[in-house]
């Protein structure tokens, strides 16, 4: 379960990429109104660290059985 909301809800998300100090950043902001269930718009924002070529975590194909 989650938060309610109506048909009248919209979801606008800006993407933003920051290069500083030799480290790239991607920041996403979400931006959540709804008329009926919020009073004020909902504003979350993540920020993600751009890995080097050989990332930490090395993702691998699923193998069945």
């Amino acid at each position: 379960m989650g938060v309610p909301y109506s048909e009248d809800a919209t979801m606008t998300e800006y993407f933003d990429r920051l290069s500083a100090y030799g480290i790239d950043w991607l920041t996403v902001c979400t931006i959540v109104q709804d008329p009926r269930y919020l009073g004020q718009p909902f504003i979350t924002s993540t920020h993600f660290k751009r890995e080097p070529d050989k990332p930490k975590w090395p993702p691998t194909l699923c193998e069945a059985g």
